[in-house]
């Protein structure tokens, strides 16, 4: 069996954490997402002969990352898609090295290992030219739509219908016999770019398939937010007690549930740990830190002293003093000022949403914090509201209210005008008005002659 993954695309809707990597590369529990789906291919214990990765021309990091699949124990080819122009080129990208029916699956999406081999089965036994898993859906008209005869089985797939003909949507996972390459050259791009959709469609049998209805873990990285579900699940499955023989854990700190701390970590005095969590190689947690939540935390970060981190991930490379990091996404290299704080619930308890191209996008979350690229810092006492998101390379200074999304390379600090001075009529000291007056003529005196 051959193995597609389509791992191109520029990634619109997750900036800004798409600016500096590939969408597949982002990091969780210590591995970018594409490593955990190609550890799912190799947990499926399916005959695989290889797998091709489809890459844009920007993806040396991919390509440096897994090299020739060496490091995860598959044999792993490369298609360039030259241009983002959609699924169906990427899959095309990849024609020259498939001789035999395969299996396509996005580099975003996580699943039970099971349904790899589940597919693969029932698509060979029955001589399939395509099959596909549906999943039932609460909004099915946000998805590819299954339709079903009168025997319950497939008929055809309708996209994005306004009245959907049943609530599975299909999942991204296929199996296509080399059919699907002659269908994909009849089939011009449609008004919604759905050329694969439509390719694939003319492969189902018109008296109905079989199908796999898939009811169990799934979660797909298309918006920022996602993560944190595609964390969670990830530290749920992934995720058993264990500490390395190099941590070092103080005697005091409290480490409890299903947690992950790797070698050469450092949890210091009065912390708490509390699973699901990961801690990534060589971190320092501080003393009275609070981690709680399910929380991924990468290599060499100092979470410092009195930080909370609550339901978020963190990249590498990360510092905290006296912060509270709640339901929010940071990348690598980021720096947070003492004091700094990311407000992630809003006044009204109502869904945080969050600006995405030109519209403000509901995140259905009630609890979201922000989204924070490559190397950003903050100023001492910022607090950065509920959905902001900050490009890389960007800066938010020291007291600064953070209420709109910060673009990549920009500071936003506050301006002198920013703040008046006046006399001031509160008497701190409890003096006379006599006394008091005494007092403020010493001190201005004693500037003049400071000054003078």
């Amino acid at each position: 069996m051959q193995i597609i993954i389509l791992a191109g695309g520029v990634g619109k809707r997750i900036a800004p954490l798409g600016t500096s990597k590939p969408k597949s590369m982002f990091q969780i529990m210590g591995k970018p997402l594409l490593h955990h789906v190609l550890d799912m291919v190799k947990e499926s214990k399916i005959e695989i002969h290889d797998v091709i990765i489809v890459v844009g021309p920007d993806d040396k990091l991919i390509k440096d990352y897994l090299g020739n699949g060496e490091k995860v124990g598959l044999n792993i080819k490369y298609a360039l898609q030259e241009n983002p122009l959609g699924q169906a080129d990427a899959l095309l990208s990849a024609r020259k090295y498939v001789k035999e029916s395969f299996l396509a699956m996005n580099a975003n999406d996580i699943y039970d290992s099971s349904l790899i081999s589940e597919l693969a089965k029932l698509g060979q036994q029955n001589s399939m030219d395509v099959a596909l898993v549906g999943r039932q859906v609460k909004n099915p008209s946000k998805f590819g739509v299954m339709d079903f005869n009168s025997k319950g089985k497939l008929i055809r797939v309708v996209e994005k219908p306004e009245k959907a003909p049943s609530d599975f949507a299909v999942i991204g996972l296929y199996y296509l016999s080399p059919k699907i390459w002659e269908s994909l050259d009849n089939t011009p791009k449609g008004q919604h770019d759905d050329q694969y959709e439509l390719a694939y469609q003319k492969l189902i049998n018109p008296d109905g398939d079989k199908f796999i209805s898939y009811d169990g873990p799934f979660e797909s990285y298309k918006y920022p937010w996602d993560l944190l579900e595609l964390n969670d699940l990830l530290l749920k499955t992934k995720t058993n007690r264990q500490i390395s023989k190099t941590a070092q854990i103080a005697s005091s700190a409290i480490v409890e549930g299903d947690v992950v701390i790797e070698d050469n970590v450092r949890v210091m005095e009065y912390a708490i740990i509390r699973g699901p969590a990961y801690i990534g190689i060589g971190s320092i947690i501080g003393n009275h830190t609070l981690l709680r939540g399910g929380v991924s935390i990468g290599k060499d970060c100092v979470i410092g002293h009195s930080t909370e981190v609550s339901h978020s991930i963190m990249g590498d490379g990360c510092w905290t003093h006296k912060n509270f990091i709640g339901d929010s996404i940071i990348s690598d290299n980021c720096s947070f000022g003492a004091g700094t704080i990311t407000a992630n619930v809003r006044f009204d308890e109502r869904s945080v949403k969050v600006k995405v191209a030109d519209q403000r996008i509901s995140s259905d979350m009630d609890h979201f914090g922000i989204i924070m690229a490559e190397d950003c810092r903050t100023g001492c006492n910022s607090v950065l509201s509920p959905g902001v998101k900050i490009g890389p390379n960007s800066i938010v200074g020291p007291g600064l209210v953070l209420t709109t999304d910060l673009l990549p390379g920009k500071m936003a600090r506050l301006n002198d005008d920013a703040y008046k001075i006046f006399e001031n009529t509160i008497d701190v000291h409890n003096l006379s008005r006599e006394e008091r007056k005494n007092m403020l003529e010493r001190i201005k005196a004693k500037n003049e002659s400071a000054i003078g």
